[in-house]
Parts: C-alpha cells; sequence; structure tokens
C-alpha cells in the first residue's frame, strides 16, 4: 500500500504549526486527522484518534462527553441531523455512543469487535459487532463480520467490501448478500442519492473514484483521486488529488466531479495541501496536510 493510499483510509495528519483562513470556528489545538459535518458545526478526530470535538461557529471548540475519561482509539464518526456516533476502544473493548453536541445520548455495548456505525435516512444507527448486523443497539440476528459498512436511505441495503475487495449488497430483510461489483480494488462504497436515484460511490486501491449502479453493478470511473464526500448542494462529489514523495504528502488539491465525470479543480495553493474535503452549509473546508490545520476552501 503506497502513502496516498494509507493516508486515504487513516488521514493521519500532524501538530498545526500556521495560521489558517478559517475564523468562525475557533480551533488552535492538535492537528487534525478526520473532519465530519454535525448538524451545522463539525466534529473533529484530532490526531492520536483518542477524542473528539465539536466545532461551532463563534464559539470555543469543545469535547464531546466520553462516558470515560479517555478512550485509547475511535472510529471515524457518522451523523444525521443533531445526531451523531462513533466507536471507540477502551481497555481492549468497543462500545458505540450516540451523542449529540451537548451529551451522550446513548452506549452500546462493550463488544469484542466494534464497527463504524452508520445513519439511515430515518435516523436508525447500525453497526456491525462481534460478527453481527446491529439496529439502533440490536442484533438483527444477521452474520456480518466487516468493520466499515454503508446503509442505503431506506435502511434496506448494505453495502461493504469483502476480503476480494469487491462490492457486495446484503438485504436487511432476509439476511441474504451477493457481489454487486468487481474488477476494482474498492474500499469504502457509500451509498448516496442523486436526482431520485441511489448509487453507490466508491474509492479503489488503483487511486480512482468510480461509481456503482445499484441495479446491475456497472462501473463507471468518474476521477483519479481520493476521499470521496458528497456535496448534497452542487450534486458533485469532493475529492483530493494529492501526490508524495513515499513518505509525506507534497501537494493536494481539492476537485468536484459530477456523476456524468466533468470534474474541476477548486484550489490552486502549491504551498497548502489540502485534503480530506467536507462542506458544511453550502462552505468547503478541509484539513490541511503537513501541519493537520482546519482550512477554509474558496470556491
Amino acid at each position: 500500500m503506497n502513502i496516498l493510499t494509507a493516508l486515504s483510509v487513516i488521514a493521519f495528519i500532524s501538530v498545526p504549526s500556521v495560521d489558517t483562513e478559517l475564523t468562525e470556528f475557533q480551533y488552535n489545538g492538535s492537528g487534525l486527522a478526520l473532519i465530519t459535518p454535525f448538524d451545522s458545526g463539525i466534529i473533529t478526530i484530532p490526531w492520536g484518534y483518542g477524542s473528539a470535538l465539536y466545532l461551532e461557529r463563534g464559539n470555543t471548540a469543545r469535547y464531546i462527553p466520553w462516558p470515560w475519561d479517555e478512550s485509547r482509539c475511535c472510529s471515524a464518526p457518522s451523523s444525521h441531523g443533531n445526531s451523531a456516533a462513533i466507536c471507540i476502544n477502551r481497555d481492549g473493548s468497543d462500545c458505540i455512543l450516540l451523542f449529540s453536541p451537548d451529551s451522550i445520548l446513548e452506549v452500546y455495548g462493550p463488544f469484542l469487535r466494534g464497527g463504524r456505525p452508520v445513519f439511515d435516512n430515518l435516523g436508525n444507527i447500525w453497526f456491525t459487532a462481534d460478527g453481527f448486523l446491529y439496529r439502533n443497539g440490536i442484533s438483527t440476528g444477521i452474520e456480518l463480520e466487516f468493520h466499515t459498512i454503508s446503509i442505503d436511505p431506506s435502511g434496506y441495503r448494505v453495502a461493504f467490501c469483502d476480503r476480494g475487495d469487491r462490492i457486495c449488497i446484503l438485504d436487511t430483510a432476509d439476511g441474504e448478500f451477493s457481489v454487486l461489483a468487481s474488477g476494482y480494488r474498492f474500499y469504502n462504497p457509500i451509498f448516496l442519492t442523486c436526482g431520485g436515484t441511489t448509487i453507490i460511490v466508491s474509492s479503489t486501491l488503483e487511486g480512482e473514484i468510480v461509481s456503482v449502479s445499484t441495479a446491475d453493478g456497472a462501473c463507471t470511473s468518474l476521477a483519479t483521486g481520493s476521499q470521496p464526500f458528497w456535496w448534497e448542494e452542487r450534486q458533485a462529489i469532493l475529492y483530493c488529488v494529492t501526490s508524495d514523495d513515499g513518505h509525506q504528502i507534497t501537494s493536494g488539491e481539492i476537485w468536484t466531479v459530477t456523476l456524468e465525470g466533468v470534474s474541476r479543480q477548486i484550489t490552486f495553493s502549491s504551498g497548502i495541501h489540502e485534503i480530506h474535503p467536507i462542506a458544511v452549509d453550502g462552505k468547503v473546508y478541509a484539513i490541511e496536510a503537513v501541519t493537520g490545520s482546519l482550512i477554509s476552501v474558496s470556491d
């Protein structure tokens, strides 16, 4: 696995040391590894993956109140409206936390192995734990070993990558699954809806962003890049294009691509290496790869 693929999977970033353009979010802490939209703010995962913070315009960043003083590591968070969820590990056990910006709403677990939680459009929370698929903290009885899943908006289908890097679809009604797409080494497939049609967009270990028809598994390579994020307002995918020297990222720019495959570069900053783009209230934010700072992106 090369340095670009590794960074797109774990997004390991160092401590910030430069000023940023972002002024509405007050954050001057350790370098950021992950960012996720949350209500009108941003959930940030600092370097080390041992905590999470909520950034809100005009207010100081605040830690999400874990039920323990610290955790050893955590997953990437997911959000739906004013609720979010994350999987954390402490003392060898995994727990799924459902939380608001101010409090813990539910704690599911502990489990020996917990997966990253995701939401459907109704706000139901789905995750895997100890080899089974769970919905709202209750086992469905369906066996599923994989840590990273995506749920379609209706909650009827789960997408995941098997050990052959193929995209598989599981029917949550009967527990049956089938291989939807192969031909690429897929990882982290994500359901999204555009114009009333639900498709899957996935990164590949070959360094491409691919759309996959949920009807027949037909694949279309949209762009060369990584870390796709669906920009609902623009009906386009944000993603980053990076280069590296084998040890660290040496350049990073943010692009968009439509589902028709029309790409557009939106940053041109040779001295700033933008990765991990997201959109919040129509505005794009990213992480600066060298410093781990949160920056705003002009479109």
